[in-house]
């Protein structure tokens, strides 16, 4: 099968799927099939939110300092990444316009991960300073 065949394949199978995958259920799953997230960026934003909540939680993050590939192929600084502060919003802004290329609404990109319970607390605690920052 050439190349352009696939490519028409592919599409159309990605077409099925979105209307089998039940949008209330994983709508961030949705979310990334809409805006044609890369297993890599997904993995990578998704450890970052791991990351957010150990320094939320104040927890020692030391152990998790290391040359990150995962995190380096997006040319995130890891001294900022594994910083013991509070993250920010300015600060999750830059990861996802690094991982994802794109700008997108970020409570729309929390309230899916929320909503598929994906990191709840780290979605809260964002969801919160973009509504005092509105303010």
């Amino acid at each position: 099968m050439d190349v352009v065949k696939e490519v028409k394949l592919l599409k159309y199978q990605m077409s099925l799927m979105k209307h089998m995958v039940n949008a209330e259920e994983h709508p961030f799953f949705m979310f990334a099939i809409d805006h044609e997230f890369e297993e890599n960026q997904v993995n990578a934003f998704l450890k970052a939110l791991g990351v957010f909540s150990l320094r939320i939680k104040g927890e020692d993050i030391s152990v998790l300092y290391q040359d990150d590939y995962l995190f380096s192929q997006f040319n995130l600084p890891l001294d900022n990444v594994y910083a013991s502060s509070q993250p920010t919003v300015e600060e999750l802004e830059l990861y996802v316009s690094k991982i994802f290329y794109q700008k997108f609404e970020l409570k729309y990109l929390l309230y899916s991960l929320k909503k598929q319970f994906i990191q709840t607390e780290v979605c809260d605690f964002f969801l919160q300073r973009l509504k005092t920052d509105l303010k």
